[in-house]
Order: C-alpha cells, then sequence, then structure tokens
C-alpha cells in the first residue's frame, strides 16, 4: 500500500512548509521542477549521495566567487515561459508572433547561460543544457541580426518579399497624392492644416464655417465647445488605392500565416530537444536555489548511511538548528541553541520541564529528514542518516478535521493511522502522548504504546512529562538539560530580579540541550524547584515530595 512520505499536518508543524517557501528558484521551469519534488527513498541512497555531493561542489564554488551565480540568476530571470506555446506546437498549433518571439528569447538567453555554466562543476545529467540550437536560431533569425527580438522577415518568402514592396510602394504613392491634395486645399481655403489633416474653424466665424461646409470634399470630423474642426475626404483615385492596399494587406497575411506554418512544422520537429532543454533548465534551477538556500542557513550535506535489512535505522544529528523556530527567536532578539540527538528503529523517549523545547527537537528531526530525503543540505554541524519511507508528527493538539471529537478521541485517531505504519521504515514522532486523558490511564497508555513499539523497524521517539516511560527496558531516554544545571543561587537571583517577569527569567537560564540518561538515573524535579523559589508554601512543596517518593 502506497503512503505519502510526508502529510500535509506533519509537513506544515515540523516546518517542512517553511522550508519550501525559502526555496526560491528564479525562472517559470525551477518553480515546476520544485512542484514536482519527490522524496529520495530506501534504495537511492547511492543518487542522493551523489545530488550532495554536486551541491557541496557548487557551495564551495559560491563562497568562493559569487559572481557567475548572480549572474546565472540574472539570466535565469530573463527566460519567457514557453512551455504552453510549446505545448500547442506539440498538438499541432500554428505558433503566433509572440510564441516565435518567446522562442527566440529562450534560444538567446539559453546560449547566454551554456556559456556561463562552463565556470561552475556540473554533472553530466544536465546534459541537455549543452544541446546545439543554432540550426533552429537561424530560423526564427534568417538575417542574422543576433538581437532576441523577432519578426517575420521577408526574406522567409519572395512572394511575401514582393507583396510587400508592392504595398509600400503603394503606400508612398498614395501618401504623396494624399498631401498634394491637402496641400493645394489647404492654399485654396486660406487656412492652416493640423497635424491631424484637420482644418480648425472658430464657431464664432459664422462666414468662415459656411464656405467650409458648402465644400464637398470636406466634412465635419468633429466639434468642440468652441470650435468646429472639418476634413477632407478621399477622392476616387485615393479610394481605388485604399481598396487596393486592403486587397494586398490580405494577400500578404495569407502568405504570412503560410509562413507561420511551415516555420512551426521545422520547429516541431525540435519538439523533444527543448521539451528537454525546459526540464533540464528547471533542474538546473532548483539545483542552484538549493545551494543558495544553503549558503544562507549555513547548511552542511547529510551523511547518507546504507543499512541490510537486519541493520537498524538511524538519524544521528549533531549541532542542528531549526530554521523557522531561529528566524522567530532572532526577531525576538534571541539566538536558537543548536540539538544534538540520535533516534533508532524501535523507541527513545524524550522527557522535561514544560517550556523546555522537547516539542521543537521532535520537529527538527522530522525536519531536517524530509529536508534531507528532498535532496536539500541542512542547518546541522552532522546529520548522518538511513532513508525512511516516510514521516509522521502525532500531537496532542485538537484536529479540525475530526469535528465531534474529543481532543483525546481525536489523537487516538492520529494515533490509529500511525500505528499502521510502525511495522515499516518510518519516522513516526509523538508530542505528549495520551496526555489528553487522565493522568492514569494516560500514563499507562503512553507505557503501553512505547512497549509496543520498542522492538519493531520503524523510528519512534516519544516527547512526554510521564515518568513511567523514562525506566522501560529496552527503550532510549533523553532529557532535556533544562535547569538541571543552573546553580540554585543564580536560579533565585533571576527570579528575585525578574521584576514579575518569571518567563523571560526562566527561558535565558534554560539549556534546551539534549543528553541521554542512564537506566535508573530519576527524573530532575525542576517544578517543585522552580515552585518553592516562587514562594509557594514549604508545606505544599514538602508534600508533593513525599507523594513522589510514594
Amino acid at each position: 500500500m502506497t503512503h505519502l512520505f510526508i502529510d500535509e499536518q506533519t509537513s506544515r508543524l515540523c516546518g517542512f512548509h517553511y522550508v519550501l517557501s525559502e526555496l526560491k528558484p528564479i525562472s517559470p521551469y525551477g518553480v515546476a521542477a520544485k512542484q514536482a519534488m519527490q522524496p529520495f527513498l530506501p534504495g537511492f541512497e547511492t543518487a542522493l549521495v551523489g545530488l550532495f555531493a554536486l551541491q557541496t561542489q557548487l557551495l564551495h564554488a559560491l563562497q568562493a566567487d559569487a559572481t557567475p551565480f548572480n549572474r546565472l540568476e540574472h539570466q535565469l530571470a530573463q527566460l519567457p515561459d514557453w512551455r504552453g506555446a510549446l505545448s500547442r506546437l506539440e498538438a499541432g498549433a500554428i505558433l503566433t508572433d509572440v510564441d516565435f518571439l518567446g522562442l527566440k528569447q529562450l534560444l538567446y538567453w539559453h546560449t547566454a547561460i551554456k556559456e556561463g555554466l562552463q565556470r561552475l562543476p556540473l554533472p553530466q545529467n544536465l546534459s541537455a543544457l549543452n544541446a546545439d540550437f543554432s540550426k533552429l536560431m537561424s530560423l526564427l533569425d534568417p538575417e542574422q541580426t543576433g538581437s532576441p527580438t523577432f519578426y517575420l522577415a521577408d526574406s522567409y518568402s519572395p512572394q511575401l518579399a514582393a507583396l510587400r514592396q508592392e504595398m509600400r510602394a503603394l503606400r508612398q504613392t498614395l501618401h504623396q497624392y494624399s498631401t498634394q491634395q491637402d496641400q493645394a486645399l489647404a492654399q485654396q481655403l486660406g487656412q492652416s492644416q493640423l497635424p491631424t489633416g484637420e482644418f480648425r474653424v472658430p464657431k464664432g466665424d459664422s462666414q468662415l464655417c459656411q464656405l467650409l461646409s458648402q465644400r464637398p470634399e470636406l466634412t465635419v470630423s468633429r466639434t468642440t465647445p468652441t470650435d468646429i474642426y472639418y476634413k477632407r475626404q478621399p477622392d476616387q483615385q485615393e479610394l481605388a488605392w485604399q481598396q487596393e492596399l486592403a486587397r494586398l494587406q490580405a494577400e500578404i497575411k495569407t502568405v504570412e500565416d503560410g509562413v507561420r506554418a511551415q516555420l512551426s512544422h521545422e520547429i516541431r520537429q525540435y519538439g523533444p530537444s527543448l521539451r528537454a532543454l525546459l526540464q533540464t533548465i528547471g533542474h538546473l534551477d532548483l539545483l542552484l536555489a538549493k545551494v543558495r538556500l544553503a549558503h544562507r542557513w549555513q547548511c552542511l550535506p547529510p551523511k547518507v548511511l546504507t543499512r541490510s535489512a537486519e541493520e537498524k535505522a538511524c538519524i544521528d544529528v549533531e549541532g542542528a538548528r531549526h530554521p523557522q523556530v531561529a528566524a522567530q527567536l532572532a526577531e525576538q532578539g534571541h539566538l536558537f541553541q543548536p540539538i544534538s540527538w540520535r533516534l533508532a528503529s524501535g523507541a527513545t523517549v524524550l522527557t522535561g520541564a514544560n517550556m523546555g523545547g522537547k516539542t521543537v527537537a521532535l520537529r527538527l528531526m522530522a525536519l531536517l529528514t524530509a529536508m534531507a530525503q528532498y535532496g536539500l543540505m541542512v542547518p546541522a554541524q552532522e546529520f548522518t542518516f538511513t532513508l525512511v519511507e516516510g514521516i509522521r508528527l502525532v500531537t496532542t493538539s485538537y484536529s479540525a478535521d475530526t469535528p465531534g471529537l474529543s481532543r483525546f478521541g481525536s489523537e487516538v485517531k492520529a494515533l490509529k493511522e500511525a500505528l499502521a505504519l510502525i511495522g515499516r521504515n518510518f519516522l513516526l514522532l509523538y508530542d505528549e502522548p495520551a496526555s489528553g486523558t487522565n493522568p492514569v490511564e494516560g500514563a499507562a497508555l503512553a507505557q503501553a504504546l512505547v512497549e509496543y513499539t520498542a522492538h519493531l523497524p520503524s523510528i519512534n521517539a516519544f516527547a512526554t512529562h510521564y515518568a513511567e516511560l523514562a525506566h522501560l527496558q529496552g527503550v532510549a531516554h533523553w532529557q532535556v538539560v533544562g535547569l538541571s544545571r543552573t546553580d540554585p543561587e543564580r536560579l533565585a537571583q533571576a527570579l528575585t530580579s525578574s521584576n514579575g517577569k518569571y518567563l523571560d527569567a526562566l527561558t535565558a537560564l534554560m539549556d534546551y540541550g539534549l543528553q541521554p540518561v542512564p537506566p535508573g538515573q530519576p527524573l530532575p524535579q525542576e517544578a517543585l524547584s522552580i515552585a518553592h523559589l516562587l514562594g509557594l508554601p514549604a508545606s505544599i512543596i514538602d508534600r508533593a515530595k513525599e507523594l513522589i517518593g510514594e
């Protein structure tokens, strides 16, 4: 059964939507390539490794000299969208002059791009960019002007050239004759003729108005509140020439249509090559967009592991950053603390205080894996992983697409869908599972869920507050460092001097790093310590400790 690699909710929650919005190809072909992106699934490790090797070369080239990349960006931005014209051409349509212009501009900028690419390390699978379209360019530029403009030149057809020459001569004859007639009339009337060919007479000059109205060759062309405008009508000779011009224009149009049909037929032979060129330009544009994004976010290529059926899947992250969260923190004047974590087939539990970064850690693992399998470098000091078949992030958030269900009911529905995948090579991330019901049943259900997934091929990570999950056999336990390494006196001083802004004070001291926890180690009682520092009565704190001990 086929499953989506990453569903809409997981993509949005983990920040992959954000990453895609920041991946910005320049040309319409690059945008189309981005929309058609597919993940590299297990079995395609070699191809993905090759892609990252290429991106690494390009990234080094960009860091050394951005000039060729900037020039390419400019050239890609000039490319017209010729996909619609190509589809019509392949369907047998006759192209328009606008289509010919678009193709000529495409070939013009293709030549410039091809020359610029010689300075960059590119693979053979972009060889379509090296295709020779000089003969096709000659079809569109028979007079060898070298210009990206297009005109249906006389040289396309001797008949067309002769007809156009005849029409130009007749237009000149008509213009000279009409000018002579206008000048003679102006001299007779003693009036100056406007550039529009009209005679302007003030309405107050009734004698002149009457004189002009009696001339059969004149007619009123327009009036204004103060003036009347007269214009000479063409005589029989002029009308005859105008009819001849109309005949010539119709004949020229017929010949031009034939030239367009012949041009379209000849260009149609290049259809497959042009289709390959457009697709390759799209791949190139998308590749460069990935490299630009990697440069902007200081990304590095992941290390892709190939594993046998007996080996465990794994994801090992060192010094990773979540670009969306980092951008949000930067707006508030804060820095994102890099995260290191390791997940493997089976179950891993992550514990820590509220607002300690557990959810961000889950989102980060989902995001980096999605980025890597879509061929994007990742913002981490090191990212080593095996390819997975898909990613799901299961949260306790109420889902709008499950009307009528409670929060817990919505979560159970999401869990059921995720559990259908646990027997396969999926990355499944659970944020506070079973927290939407009473703590006793919730803890029992969460523990059963962890135990159920502990020896399965999927990678399962659980962020939880349930202490019971931290002591299960065969389950890796990680913990947010939080405030466990913070000196109590420093913490007390920070809370005292915070002017009531306790959250800001705790955030400033919080360590969002993750650390592995040995089996049997008790969880830190940070909540009780903070409650004590914030002035909760000692009797309540002591009683809470007794209950925890029991």
